[in-house]
């Protein structure tokens, strides 16, 4: 019988080593990385260990160096358009550029950036210069990737970034934050901490210390309604913490920023679902350091079976029961989340009326947005 491939696909990315896969667990192991965007990353351990004492086969040797080569030439991509943009905007900027999550891997060289494949860049500045620099990425080429009068209203008066802007000619896709959580939830921090938490790079651009986006990225996790990607995402916080979990000095960064910013409750949690999940000891002087009272009781039994099934591999191959009652439930958590629940009632109803119009009538908003580019043109 087949071993687990969520065991499997768990022990490589964690360092534990395997005398063998049989043909099927191969074919398994292939799918479910893939699908959860770990294929490179699975793929640069396996093909980099020399303490590997297994046979790789060669059908799954051809997909691992396949996705390697992708890995290179997109990183490659990323770290050229992030300079590209950092040029056409560094005069509309009062501080300088910071890069936010994958990219921020990326032009980071972080550990986390080992085979990251990520659909686009996003970026931090201050409110102030959103003005000037939205312009700027208009004159080179970016355009709103959202025509909708309704979505642009939300980004703009309730999220923490303006509406993506995708570039007319490559694709490249922008999303610019002025926050890291929505302003409409009431738990927007004071983001001057993160400014003043960053790197400077070879590139002109700045990062996220260490602790700074170990924490970004576990507020991202835990704050979202959609988790596709989320044992992906519990794997960079895996790599992302072996950075400095050995840097006292850092790890007391850690919860000092968590305690300034109100985000100790999403650092729990990460630290938990890293053991649970992920199977990655994380030492006791870390987990120990929380000042406040850690979720209790009911609190703690509800996100234990919403994360303990949502995190795990999203593949038909990985058998978790009641896996969709607890993707509905986190998809309604991380709504509540980030608006009152006055706005989000006004929300759903706006997304489910257009919805309900656009499949009767067709996307009239946009095609009405399109014309009138039309007559402009003319």
């Amino acid at each position: 019988m087949s071993r687990c491939v969520q065991t499997i696909l768990t022990g490589i990315l964690t360092g534990s080593h395997f005398n063998s896969l049989s043909t099927s667990e191969w074919r398994e192991l292939i799918l479910v990385a893939r699908a959860n965007s770990l294929l490179p990353r699975l793929a640069s351990i396996l093909l980099s260990d020399a303490d590997n004492d297994f046979h790789i086969p060669p059908t799954a040797h051809a997909h691992l160096v396949a996705s390697i080569r992708h890995e290179t030439l997109f990183h490659n991509q990323v770290i050229n358009e992030v300079k590209l943009v950092n040029a056409k905007i560094s005069r509309a900027l009062n501080n300088k550029l910071i890069v936010l999550k994958g990219a921020g891997y990326v032009i980071a060289g972080s550990k986390a950036a080992k085979g990251r494949i990520f659909s686009d860049i996003d970026l931090l500045l201050l409110k102030d210069d959103i003005p000037r620099v939205e312009r700027a990425l208009h004159l080179f080429g970016f355009v709103s990737d959202t025509e909708s009068e309704y979505d642009q209203k939300y980004y703009r008066e309730w999220a923490h970034e303006i509406p993506p802007l995708r570039h007319f000619q490559r694709g490249t896709v922008l999303d610019v934050h002025h926050n890291i959580v929505p302003v409409v939830s009431g738990r927007a921090p004071n983001i001057e901490f993160f400014f003043e938490s960053t790197l400077e790079t070879e590139y002109g651009v700045e990062v996220l210390r260490p602790a700074a986006m170990f924490l970004h990225s576990a507020i991202h996790l835990f704050f979202s309604e959609e988790l596709t990607n989320g044992f992906r995402d519990l794997s960079d916080l895996s790599l992302l913490l072996d950075e400095f979990v050995d840097d006292i000095d850092e790890v007391n960064y850690l919860f000092e920023l968590a305690e300034n910013t109100g985000f100790e409750n999403e650092l729990f949690l990460a630290f938990r679902y890293l053991e649970r999940v992920l199977n990655k000891k994380v030492p006791a002087h870390i987990t120990k350091s929380f000042k406040k009272p850690l979720p209790q009781g009911v609190r703690l039994v509800l996100a234990d079976f919403i994360f303990g099934k949502v995190l795990a591999a999203n593949h038909r191959l990985v058998d978790v029961n009641f896996r969709r009652t607890a993707e509905w439930l986190a998809f309604v958590r991380g709504h509540l989340l980030k608006m009152p629940f006055n706005i989000l009632v006004k929300h759903t109803a706006s997304k489910l009326w257009r919805s309900i119009v656009k499949s009767v009538t067709g996307d009239v908003e946009n095609t009405h947005h399109v014309q009138q580019k039309d007559v402009k043109e003319q």
